[in-house]
């Protein structure tokens, strides 16, 4: 039911079907059994079918044998002779290599290209530039010897075992500038064409001066001459003009007319033919008339330049490309701008400059410039490359940069930034400390308008009046109507954000207040049209206001503004600059943020949407909350937290400028306009109060009061900062069933008195029973209860104050005389004796006493 390995089921699924061999050329047995995929080739093998040999190597895989795919020799298999990562057998079975390293060239990568050299066939071997400056003319094959390097080539104008010096008729640097340029020397003022070749001087006939010997002295005594020497064939005459120049036939140049001009040939008496070769220029031969191409020109009409020849004349023919031969992918530039085609690392019009973000012309190492902390006029910021120097290659920094590389912030800087002019920010932390790191883990989040928030007020400028009239709300923009407000308000006037947008906004460093606008008046340019975009006012004292300008704004036009919450571009109501430090002050508390809704001349009305102010919180990156930059994270003193130790750490409370308390100044460093952080004074029962307050928070060791200074209700003691200060009252005992005074005070310093003793109970520690009650408080469990004498049992007065007995009448008894001795009757009528007498005496002797009784109480024996 199951195909077993090596095979494939086929025509059905599952348990369906034909199982059929897996078509892998032998290189594995296993495959997929849906795809037929092969799996895991092996042999050096690759493909759905182990049909290709991988990179690296070649051969034919279909003939199923373990050798099919050999490692490419190129021109060897060992690693310092392999010179192309790949190859590929050709049409006639030779091993053909694809991508040959710069320098080598051959189907096999065995033979140096033009311009290097080398053995790369012998083990060890490789292709090395030619060490001749750069001056080889690879116009040329064999430029210089493939195996030894001499220079045998050099380009017009240079010379040397090296090409390190210009050719004889040439002068300049040839190394280092490599200018070697014509000496040009005058024909008939020099000695020789062949001129100094520092300095380009030509060796001048005797009075005769010029760096080209082109100029007569000065000093030549007045009425001397110099001949002229006019050819006799070529000059119309024998004399010439100051200057030297003869006076030549039609076709003849040359100061001394002994020669054919451009176009003509056949120098003879009388002058020279013109050349009949329009179709190339007029460029013949000067002696045969024979039609010749322009210089470094093919073609049957002369209309190409020959390779590595640039900008076609059909007079003055073709410039060399002199394409450095090291930064140039290929010695052929373009034939219209003459710009060589460069290698990465390499740039110029003749790719003879290391490109930037590399150094030492012509090996170009990488320079390895950190982007965000390097000079940005030193930097291509597309490529995020920045140059270096070309011997150390150090780096040129910032201002808060250092390192070689620029990539570490300067001591109390932080927060490395490419969008930074200086790089990183320093430190501020209110003045706290100078040592911070940028802050990790935190994310950008947005704060927006809250879905009830559909309409915002209108402010003037200073905040003091406040107007929602002809404010409405038409999704997703709220709008105001100017006919509306100008009655009560007038320009300029601003949108004010709401509460979210206040307090303490130290995270939005960094971030960005962004919002839309719209607007439509009859002109764009009004009385408000100069006043601020934005304004923030805030402070740790609430009397700074910032403000930031824009751009004027085009009517019926919704622009989108993204302001960076950071100094720069943000100044003081005066138009002073801002600094980070004064930037940050603001942000310690934000009183309002207001934008500007009146805009033009004669507004109609105008629209704001799309608000929101990014600020930083504590989360993971990801697509819509990227990570946050620039929040410093400050190494805080005691006392101080928050990310830039703009809060009370616990145990502390803020103490203004100006406080009655008083504190060592010596040992609290003070915040940048917001005072000092102290420790709490909760009188050493308790580590935390209020961080503005002060007053103490968690009282402890049953003390209470703004400052734990009290004994709570309860407990007695002077409070001193021992955990014994307060102890429990005892009224009379501790325990709960005992303790009949929710409070006591003091009395001297180990005395007390309970002041809310409850009713029966009496002492200065409630310990003993009032009058009218009975018990002993001070034994555990016991308390005063109320003497419960009978009415008719007992005698007046109170009970025993103790035990509650009462005085009981003779013939009653019981803790409340409310029971009968035998032979007695008693109850609310009284008590009577009990005798044998008949009934009737009975009831005579029970009326009598009944009425002594109901008189005056008598103590009537029976």
């Amino acid at each position: 039911q199951v195909c077993i390995s090596g095979y494939r089921r086929v025509n059905g699924h599952l348990y369906n079907g034909v199982c059929e061999p897996c078509r892998c050329h032998g290189h594995s047995m296993q495959c997929h059994e849906v795809t037929g995929h092969c799996l895991d080739c092996s042999h050096n093998t690759a493909g759905h079918h182990c049909d290709t040999c991988l990179p690296g190597y070649y051969g034919n895989t279909t003939r199923g044998l373990p050798e099919d795919c050999q490692p490419c020799a190129c021109p060897l298999n060992i690693p310092s002779n392999n010179f192309s990562p790949t190859c590929h057998l050709g049409k006639e079975g030779e091993v053909l290599c694809d991508q040959c390293q710069p320098g080598y060239t051959g189907p096999r990568c065995d033979r140096c290209s033009n311009g290097y050299y080398g053995q790369p066939r012998v083990p060890g071997g490789s292709c090395q530039p030619c060490d001749c400056n750069s001056n080889l003319d690879l116009s040329v094959p064999g430029s210089c010897d493939p195996i030894t390097g001499q220079c045998l080539r050099c380009r017009q104008g240079y010379s040397g075992t090296t090409c390190d010096s210009c050719a004889d008729g040439f002068y300049g640097d040839a190394v280092t500038a490599k200018n070697c340029q014509p000496c040009q020397c005058n024909t008939n003022g020099s000695v020789s064409e062949v001129c100094n070749k520092d300095s380009g001087q030509c060796q001048c006939r005797e009075n005769v001066v010029g760096r080209q010997c082109n100029e007569c002295m000065v000093s030549i005594p007045c009425g001397a001459c110099v001949p002229c020497h006019c050819n006799s064939f070529g000059s119309k005459s024998f004399d010439c003009d100051e200057t030297g120049q003869c006076r030549c036939q039609p076709g003849v140049t040359g100061p001394k007319c002994d020669r054919c001009s451009r176009g003509f040939f056949n120098f003879q008496e009388g002058g020279c033919a013109p050349c009949q070769c329009s179709h190339v220029g007029n460029n013949c031969d000067a002696n045969t008339g024979q039609c010749i191409c322009p210089p470094h020109t093919i073609g049957e009409r002369c209309d190409r330049c020959v390779p590595n020849y640039w900008g076609h004349d059909i007079v003055t023919g073709c410039k060399d490309c002199g394409c450095n031969v090291i930064g140039s992918v290929t010695q052929q530039c373009n034939v219209n701008t003459g710009c060589c085609f460069c290698r990465d690392s390499f740039r110029g019009e003749k790719c003879d400059e290391c490109q930037i973000g590399y150094r030492d012309f012509p090996q170009c190492i990488q320079c390895k410039c950190d982007a965000a902390g390097s000079d940005s006029q030193t930097c291509d910021l597309e490529r995020k490359a920045c140059a270096c120097a070309d011997k150390t290659g150090k780096c040129s920094c910032k201002e808060n940069v250092e390192g070689h590389n620029c990539d570490r912030c300067k001591l109390d800087t932080f927060g490395l930034s490419v969008k930074n002019p200086l790089g990183c920010s320093k430190c501020y932390c209110y003045g706290l400390t100078h040592s911070c790191t940028e802050a990790q883990g935190l994310v950008r989040m947005r704060l927006t308008l809250r879905p009830e928030q559909t309409v915002l007020p209108l402010v003037d400028k200073s905040n003091t009046i406040e107007r929602r009239t002809g404010v409405s709300f038409q999704h997703p923009e709220i709008l105001v109507h100017a006919d509306l407000v100008t009655t009560t308000l007038s320009e300029p006037y601003y949108w004010k954000l709401p509460e979210q947008f206040t307090g303490s906004m130290i995270t939005a460093y960094g971030g960005q207040l962004k919002y839309a606008v719209y607007f439509e008046a009859r002109d764009e340019t009004g009385p408000s049209s100069y006043e601020p975009q934005v304004i923030i006012k805030g402070g740790p004292n609430h009397n700074v206001v910032l403000t930031r300008h824009i751009q004027g704004l085009q009517i019926g036009q919704l622009t989108r503004h993204e302001i960076d919450m950071t100094e720069h571009e943000w100044k003081y109501a005066d138009g002073r600059s801002m600094t980070r430090e004064d930037f940050m002050d603001i942000l310690f508390y934000v009183d309002y943020i207001l934008i500007k809704a009146s805009h033009g001349n004669l507004m109609r009305h105008s629209r704001i949407s799309e608000i929101s102010l990014t600020v930083a919180e504590a989360g993971f990156p990801v697509e819509e909350n990227e990570k946050a930059y620039q929040i410093e994270k400050c190494d805080c003193p005691a006392g101080y937290s928050g990310l830039s130790c703009e809060e009370c750490a616990a145990g502390f409370y803020r103490l203004r400028s100006g406080s009655q308390i008083s504190v060592p100044a010596s040992r609290v460093p003070t915040a940048a306009g917001m005072g000092s952080c102290v420790q709490c004074q909760c009188s050493g029962h308790s580590s935390t109060c209020d961080p503005e307050t002060s007053i103490c928070q968690n009282c402890q060791d049953n003390t209470e009061g703004d400052h734990c200074e009290l004994c709570a209700p309860g407990f007695y003691g002077v409070v001193r900062g021992f955990s014994h200060d307060c102890k429990p009252c005892a009224c009379p005992l501790t325990n709960p069933g005992n303790n009949f005074s929710p409070t006591c005070v003091a009395e001297g310093y180990d005395d007390y008195r309970c002041t809310a003793c409850p009713e029966g109970y009496e002492g200065k520690y409630c310990e003993r029973c009032a009058t009218g009650y009975h018990g002993n408080p001070r034994t555990p469990g016991g308390r005063c209860e109320e003497c419960k004498c009978s009415l008719w049992g007992a005698l007046p007065g109170p009970c025993d104050p103790v035990t509650g007995q009462c005085r009981c009448r003779v013939g009653a008894s019981g803790i409340s005389c409310d029971q009968c001795m035998e032979r007695h009757v008693c109850g609310p009528s009284g008590i009577l004796c009990k005798t044998n007498t008949p009934f009737i005496l009975l009831l005579f002797v029970f009326k009598v006493c009944f009425i002594f009784l109901s008189g005056a109480f008598f103590n009537v024996e029976c």
